[in-house]
């Protein structure tokens, strides 16, 4: 499954969480709240801050039958906003499910909506040994082996990932 950290400036140590959401920790002078299951991230210092976040979407799976090509990674997103005072809802995205049949299936998207708006694409699924080709995603997942050349690894969402293959949200003080 994917993750989502979001990461801000705090003041000093003794400084408190300005947000609220996720699992809280503090380390190098910022604030920082992990996401590993959907939630919401809500900024209650009353005032606009600037966050940075890591967001990480869930992983395809693989084909199931021999030959069958691997799933593809979750894409990934970074970046910095500011988070106005309300709330982000984090959607953090599954692992795609494991398959009985010829072709996995894609990994979730994982988003960020509300006050802010970011989308990590999901990783493509492992194409069949028919063969069959792999399918799209954050990483593209990985073709099928089998007699003929139709067996090309899905493509990747261009910026989050790579062709034939946590969210993290921080807050200043």
């Amino acid at each position: 499954s994917g993750v989502v950290i979001c990461r801000y400036v705090i003041g000093s140590m003794a400084a408190s969480a300005k947000a609220t959401g996720g699992s809280i920790s503090f380390y190098g002078g910022k604030t920082i709240h992990t996401f590993i299951k959907s939630g919401t991230f809500t900024n209650t210092s009353g005032s606009p801050m600037s966050v940075e976040y890591f967001t990480l979407a869930g992983g395809g799976s693989g084909g199931s039958a021999d030959n069958a090509g691997g799933g593809g990674a979750g894409g990934y997103v970074t970046g910095s906003a500011t988070c106005p005072p309300s709330a982000v809802t984090v959607t953090v995205g599954a692992g795609g499910a494991a398959t009985s049949s010829a072709v996995g299936n894609a990994g979730s998207n994982t988003t960020l909506t509300g006050g802010l708006s970011v989308t990590a694409t999901g990783g493509g699924y492992g194409g069949g040994a028919n063969p069959s080709p792999g399918g799209p995603g954050g990483s593209g997942g990985g073709g099928g082996y089998g007699p003929t050349p139709n067996n090309a690894g899905g493509s990747a969402t261009p910026g989050e990932g790579y062709d034939l293959s946590l969210i993290h949200i921080s807050e200043p003080t």
